[in-house]
C-alpha cells in the first residue's frame, strides 16, 4: 500500500520535473536568453548548455502548449500512462498505472492527489478515491503532505528544485534533425546535497539511506525543435526509468472525482 502511494507521488514530480512546470522561470530566462538559445535552437554534438538555460527553454515551451500525454516505463513495475495539464495556476495530471498486479488510478487536481484501486477503498472509509492533501489530518496526508508540496513546488519552479545544480552542463550527445539530445550526470556528491536540502519532504529519507546513494546518476533529454521534451530517461544503479512525451497541446480533461466517492485514510477496523 505505502509502495504504491509512494510511487504516484515519486511518478507525479517526475513527470514535473522531466516537463520542467507550468510556470517559466523568468529569472532565469531573463538571465540567459542567450546563453538558453541553442536549447531551442538547436547545436552541434559536444556543446553544452546549463540546466538552468535548458530549463527555461522548455519551461516557456511547455506553457505555450499547456499539456502533453506521457507514457512511464519503470524498472519492476511496468508502464503509466498520464495525461498533464499545465494550462492553470497549478498542474494537473491523470494517471493509470499497475501494482503488484492491480490496476491504479491517479489524479492531481487543486493540489489534491487521489488515488483509486480495490484496496484503496479498504482504507478510504469504502470510498472509490483515496484522498491526501499537505495540510490533511489522517496518517497518510501527514506522512505524504510535505511531498506533494516539494512536488507542486517542482511543477511550478523548476529553476528551486535544481538549486546548486543550476550550472551544471548539459552535453549535446545527438542531433537528429530539429531533435536534439542532452545527458546530464549529476555526482554523488551533487545527489547528496539535493537530497540533505530536501530531506524533510521526503518520507523515509535518512542521512544512512541518502549514503547508500549510487556514485552517479545520468540523465538522458531529448527536445524537439520547438525546445518541447519528446523523451526522458534516467539510469540509476543500472536501473533506467524512461518517459516519452507526446499530443503537446491537444486538450486533456483533468477533473476531481465526486466528493461523495472520496475519503481519507483510515485503518480498516477487521
Amino acid at each position: 500500500m505505502k509502495r504504491t502511494i509512494v510511487s504516484a507521488v515519486a511518478v507525479a514530480g517526475a513527470l514535473a520535473l522531466g516537463a520542467c512546470g507550468s510556470t517559466a522561470t523568468e529569472t532565469a530566462g531573463e538571465a540567459s536568453t542567450s546563453a538558453a538559445a541553442p536549447a531551442a535552437a538547436g547545436g552541434s554534438v559536444g556543446d553544452t548548455v546549463t540546466l538552468a538555460d535548458l530549463a527555461a527553454s522548455m519551461s516557456a515551451a511547455v506553457k505555450d502548449k499547456g499539456s502533453a500525454h506521457v507514457q512511464v516505463e519503470v524498472p519492476d513495475q511496468g508502464a503509466m500512462e498520464a495525461d498533464v495539464d499545465y494550462s492553470g495556476d497549478a498542474p494537473a495530471m491523470s494517471m493509470s498505472t499497475t501494482q503488484s498486479g492491480e490496476s491504479v488510478q491517479v489524479l492531481y487536481v487543486d493540489k489534491v492527489l487521489y488515488l483509486s484501486s480495490d484496496s484503496m477503498s479498504e482504507v478510504a472509509q469504502g470510498k472509490k478515491w483515496l484522498k491526501i492533501v499537505p495540510d490533511g489530518e489522517d496518517m497518510m496526508s501527514q506522512m505524504m503532505g510535505s511531498t506533494l508540496e516539494q512536488m507542486e513546488s517542482s511543477m511550478g519552479n523548476p529553476a528551486d528544485q535544481l538549486g546548486a545544480l543550476q550550472d551544471t552542463p548539459a552535453t549535446v550527445t545527438d542531433v537528429d534533425g530539429d531533435s536534439v539530445t542532452y545527458t546530464v550526470t549529476l555526482t554523488k556528491a551533487q545527489l547528496k546535497k539535493q537530497l540533505q536540502s530536501k530531506a524533510e519532504t521526503i518520507p523515509g529519507l535518512s542521512e544512512d539511506s541518502i549514503e547508500q546513494l549510487p556514485d552517479g546518476v545520468s540523465y538522458e533529454l531529448t527536445v524537439d525543435g520547438e525546445s518541447l521534451p519528446t523523451a526522458l530517461s534516467m539510469d540509476v544503479g543500472g536501473q533506467t526509468m524512461t518517459m516519452t512525451y507526446s499530443k503537446w497541446g491537444e486538450p486533456v480533461e483533468v477533473s476531481a472525482p465526486p466528493a461523495a466517492e472520496v475519503g481519507s485514510f483510515e485503518m480498516p477496523t477487521s
